[in-house]
């Protein structure tokens, strides 16, 4: 009796501890280059590639690969000297304007402007100063003709920071964008107490209906496990590799009516490549909190494709 084909779907997530030394880095990375997508920007670096189990033949089957931004994730010293600059000459412009509305600055507003220049805390900022991390990675679908973008996460500061003030925990937020789609998945981190092990939830709509979605961090396991629960019922896990050179994670969905959706698929497979930044980004958002608690917001650079992210698009109407 033939034994039954698995079902569902299973992905492997290889994440790359440095990307930059890795030995098919330079090889995806020009496969990128010729990609016939905006998404894929001269300041991106290949980090990861996806491997999908055939359920037919029973092998796995490099299919994807996944680039961060390293311009906003690890932004150099000339990126945060021109950001630098700008805060200032927005400052400058802002102390101009409460001693005259518009025009030249007589000789005497001038000096006051100076003066209130050398005290003002924004204008004694240094590059160093400006907490302007943001994880952006994006998913790729690689053949040996084409390559195409399948969708994009970010890390939303905005809302981490008051999400965090409002629970004293720190809380991630990220934000989903996927091909023809136009609506924006925000997978949130929620605080529950007496509970450590972090639960993001968030909402997936398949055309059809309205999914409720719950990734809950296990309270033992070696690496860091997470469980897919749909409208509470468990469809999957995330499982984390402990003995990996990155942060390796295989994906698994049982047969389920989301598992056959390869959007969400995809949004799952985003999700997973970034837990391994989950670390680092703590680690800056709680810089971030730190500089909003003393008033000091200013320190926080916010980016105008973040502030996109929060557009209201009935303002028009």
């Amino acid at each position: 009796m033939a034994r039954p084909k698995p079902q569902g779907v299973s992905r492997y997530i290889d994440m790359w501890a440095l990307p930059g030394v890795h030995p098919t880095n330079l090889e995806l990375l020009q496969q990128l280059k010729t990609a016939d997508s905006q998404h894929f920007t001269k300041n991106m670096d290949v980090v990861g590639t996806v491997a999908e189990l055939d359920n037919e033949s029973g092998r796995w089957e490099k299919t994807h690969m996944i680039g961060v931004r390293t311009d906003v994730w690890k932004p150099d010293k000339a990126e945060l000297a021109r950001s630098l600059k700008v805060i200032h000459s927005k400052r400058r412009a802002e102390l101009k304007k409460q001693i005259k509305r518009g025009g030249r600055l007589d000789a005497k507003q001038a000096t006051l402007l100076d003066e209130n220049l050398e005290q003002d805390l924004i204008m004694k900022m240094s590059a160093g100063d400006i907490q302007s991390r943001r994880l952006v990675l994006k998913l790729f679908k690689s053949n040996a003709k084409r390559v195409r973008w399948c969708g994009t996460i970010e890390e939303v500061t905005t809302t981490e920071v008051h999400n965090s003030i409002g629970s004293k925990r720190r809380l991630l937020t990220t934000a989903v964008m996927l091909p023809r789609t136009e609506v924006v998945t925000y997978v949130q981190e929620n605080h529950r107490t007496f509970r450590v092990p972090s639960i993001f939830t968030f909402c997936f709509y398949d055309n059809r209906r309205m999914w409720h979605l719950s990734l809950k961090q296990r309270w033992f396991s070696l690496g860091v496990d997470l469980d897919v629960e749909a409208d509470t019922r468990r469809i999957g896990k995330m499982d984390g590799k402990l003995v990996s050179f990155g942060a390796d994670s295989l994906l698994r969905l049982d047969e389920h009516p989301l598992a056959d959706n390869t959007q969400f698929v995809d949004l799952l497979t985003l999700f997973t490549s970034s837990v391994g930044y989950h670390r680092a980004m703590r680690r800056s958002l709680k810089r971030r909190i730190k500089a909003a608690k003393k008033g000091e917001s200013y320190r926080n650079l916010v980016e105008d494709e973040e502030l996109r992210l929060r557009h209201n698009g009935r303002s028009a109407a």
